[in-house]
């Protein structure tokens, strides 16, 4: 005997409504942190840096397309999200001026988001999917915490303490957004 599922049933979500709420967040960011990136690369004047910028920037786009296919493969529904990482930062600082901020505020999230999704791949009822953008999003970040700290090392040569004192005031206002977030999507802290 054959038991035929309709296909409006065999859609139903393979992850919760809150892991949804966490891979459509995870996109949006990406998404929103992939066209801040563009605008600085179409902005400077230095070579080198847009093609870095550039590169970067079309890889955060990409990551939010590979969050958008792992939304379907799990058949869940894509939400716009609106207040992303990005946003939320903005709100604690302002906008960041010029590529020395934005990059450090850069350098700083990579590292936030490296900390969170290895956390996240460690969860044991993660969904296959789910692992396998994880894993892709995981190797790709080091190329991105790199670059962004090759960049911020020269200049710290230059610019000297500025460097460092942007980073530190950064990675405060980085702690209490993620605490901020863990609170409001029911994350367990992370790093």
């Amino acid at each position: 005997m054959t038991i035929t599922i309709p296909l409006a049933l065999s859609r139903i979500a393979q992850v919760s409504e809150q892991e949804l709420r966490f891979l459509n967040f995870y996109r949006a960011s990406e998404l929103h942190g992939g066209l801040i990136l563009g605008q600085v690369a179409r902005r400077t004047r230095d070579a080198v840096l847009s093609n870095d910028l550039l590169k970067h920037s079309a890889e955060e786009v990409e990551h939010a397309r590979v969050w958008t296919e792992t939304i379907i493969a799990v058949h869940g529904r894509v939400v716009p999200v609106r207040h992303t990482y990005q946003t939320r930062y903005a709100e604690a600082i302002g906008r960041p001026v010029g590529v020395l901020h934005v990059l450090a505020l850069t350098q700083i999230f990579e590292r936030r988001v490296y900390r969170h999704f290895t956390e996240h791949l460690r969860r044991p009822d993660t969904h296959p999917a789910v692992q396998r953008a994880l894993r892709q999003m995981l190797e790709e970040e080091k190329g991105h915490l790199s670059w962004v700290k090759q960049w911020l090392d020269q200049q710290a040569l230059v610019r000297g303490r500025e460097v460092g004192d942007i980073m530190r005031r950064y990675a405060e206002v980085d702690r209490r957004v993620y605490d901020a977030l863990t609170l409001e999507l029911g994350w367990r802290m992370a790093a």
